[in-house]
Parts: structure tokens; sequence; C-alpha cells
């Protein structure tokens, strides 16, 4: 509920003219304080004469800033509209279908290219759902990048090809398709007409200092830097992965010691992939999402959406890789556009990826 204060001046600005200042303050709307002046000077006007007299302007002017409310309705149903199409596009459907029935069909992806594409030109007509057409869009190239991507890896050829070269080897090629798939995005946002800290293809503000979002600040407090507090989680995150993928089985020291060459390259994958995680699947999608239902929801769909990529071949996978990387992603895009560029997520996703590679290299070598 809005509560007015009308303030209606009247006075000569030179002879023989008139004018009608109407200034609207809207004062309060819940619990935030908002202040919006709107003023108008209307010159030449005879009052005695016109039959629009100043509390008929003053109800036309309150009725038309009224509309605000209706603005948020529709906000919140845009909101609600996005939602559940990335829930019906994402790999939730495969999840359940699984769970259900049992392997998902090829044509369950196809289903969801043909939904985002009806979505897509539905938006060229009407009006409601235009502002979120970009985010479908880029969403739609994502899907269809990481669908090449698998396609290609699963080809008889590829795997025999894959079996017959050293993890190293495989390993190096599975990270350029993945930043093929991220630098396909990035071309994408460029034609689009994006700049690079559009889409946080920046190191970003990483000596600003991190603020609260409802505006309170103690003086005497000193606030920590985004850059600061990434060196923080990623150093935190590190050793609470190591608890959970490799407390039960970590390895002998023999095979320590034959792992150890491999690490260098490990540091590199792990380093690599989690820039390409985090273009896919933030930075290219991000922007545009918080400009139209605002960064809180942007962060927990987009989190949302990558939680669930990590139900089939995760690491974790199954519904522990959705819980973790869900969580996970909404720390990562929450920094992300806290410090408005994509180092401080790198780092804290590189922290966590290097535990688990340098596992999977001594995997390989075991």
């Amino acid at each position: 509920m809005y509560r007015y204060t009308v303030q209606l001046y009247e006075g000569i600005v030179k002879p023989p003219s008139n004018f009608l200042l109407v200034t609207i303050i809207i004062l309060e709307k819940r619990q935030h304080k908002i202040g919006i002046h709107i003023s108008e000077s209307i010159y030449n006007i005879n009052l005695t004469q016109t039959t629009r007299n100043s509390s008929t302007y003053m109800m036309e002017k309150l009725q038309m800033d009224t509309s605000r409310p209706v603005l948020k309705s529709n906000s919140f149903g845009l909101s609600l509209f996005t939602w559940a199409v990335v829930l019906l596009v994402s790999d939730l459907s495969n999840a359940i279908w699984q769970a259900l029935i049992g392997e998902p069909p090829v044509w369950l992806f196809w289903v969801k290219i043909g939904f985002l594409v009806v979505l897509i030109l539905i938006s060229l007509a009407w009006k409601p759902i235009q502002r979120v057409r970009p985010y479908f869009f880029l969403l739609l190239v994502l899907m269809l990048a990481l669908w090449g991507m698998n396609w290609l890896r699963e080809t008889v050829a590829y795997v025999h090809w894959e079996q017959q070269i050293g993890w190293v080897w495989a390993m190096t090629a599975f990270q350029l398709l993945k930043l093929a798939v991220a630098f396909i995005m990035i071309l994408v946002l460029l034609l689009m007409g994006k700049q690079r800290k559009e889409f946080f293809l920046t190191p970003g503000q990483l000596d600003a200092p991190i603020r609260s979002t409802k505006g309170e600040e103690n003086p005497g407090k000193r606030l920590i830097s985004w850059g600061h507090l990434g060196l923080i989680l990623g150093i935190c995150i590190a050793p609470l992965t190591l608890l959970f993928v490799g407390l039960e089985s970590l390895p002998s020291a023999e095979l320590l010691t034959k792992a150890l060459p491999f690490f260098p390259a490990a540091l590199l994958f792990a380093a690599t992939n989690a820039f390409s995680e985090e273009m896919q699947f933030r930075a290219s999608l991000l922007g545009d999402l918080q400009k139209v239902i605002g960064p809180d929801q942007a962060i927990w769909l987009t989190a949302t959406f990558f939680g669930f990529a990590h139900y089939f071949g995760g690491a974790p996978a199954g519904l522990p890789g959705v819980l973790i990387a869900g969580l996970l992603g909404a720390l990562f895009a929450k920094c992300m556009l806290g410090s408005k560029g994509i180092a401080v997520p790198w780092f804290i996703h590189f922290c966590q990826n290097a535990v688990i590679y340098a596992f999977w290299a001594i995997n390989a070598i075991a």
C-alpha cells in the first residue's frame, strides 16, 4: 500500500501566465522508503476558464502513478513463469523420468529445445515475455552447445580414440571441448551487442568492500573486500572438498608418488574447467536475467539449473550432486554479481576442482 502526500502550488510566473506545479511524493512502500519526485510546470493556463480544475488533474496524476504496483505484480508473474520454464528444460525432467520409468529417451531433449524455440517465437508478438527472451535464447544456445559436445564424446570414433590414449590427453580433449562451449557463449553475447563487463568477462572489483544489502553500515567496522573473501573461501573449500570426496579413500604413499607428475596437469584442468563452467552457467546468463527478475531470483535460478546439470555424471552425481552443486552455484553467482567480475567465483571454483581433479589423476594411475 502506498501513502501519498500531494502539495498544490499556484502562483504567477510572469503576467499574465499562471502555472500549476504538482509534486507527488511517494513516501512509503511497505518497509522500504522510496523518494520519487515528479514535477510538472504547465504554463499559460487560465484557471478560471479551463474545465480541468486542479483536483481533476491531481486525481489523474495519482491514477497514472499508482500503476507501479501493477508493474510489480507483472514482474512477479514473469519471475514465476521463468522459473517454470527453467525447471522444465533442466535435467530435473530427466531425473524424474529415470526415477519413474527408466532411461530418459533421446527425444526428450528435443522437446525441450522445441519448447524454448516456441517461447522465443511467441515472445516476438507477446509483450509480457519479451524482456526474458534474451535469456531464453542464451539458454537455448547453451543447451545446444552442450548437446553437441556430449554427442561428439559419445561417438564410436571418439570413444575408441579416448581409450587408446592416456588420462592426460583424454582430459585435455575434454577440457578443450568445454572451452569451445564457453567461447561459443562469449561469441554469441558479443554478436548480441553485449560489452564484456555486461557478462562479467572482467576480473571485477576485487578491492570493492562487501556492503550490506540493507544499506546499513557501521562506521567503526572494517569491511572485507570481495577479493579477500574469494581468497578465504577458496582456501576453506579445498579441505572441505577433500573431506567429502577423498577422506575414506586416501591414496597410499607409493600411489601418491606415482601421481605427482600428473598434478600440474590436474591443476590446469581444474582452472580451465572452472572458467568454462563459470562462463557457461553463470556469466553468460546472469547479466540479462538479473535485469528481468532481480539479482536474488537470478542467483537461485542459475544455481538450480547448474545443480540439476550435475545429476548425471557430476562429481558427485545424483541428488547429492544437485544439492552441493546448487549451493555452490548460488555462492559463485553471488560473488560474481557482487564483485562484478569472474575472478572471485573462478578462484573459489578452481580450489574445489583442484581437489577433485587431483583424485581423478590418482585414480587414473591406479
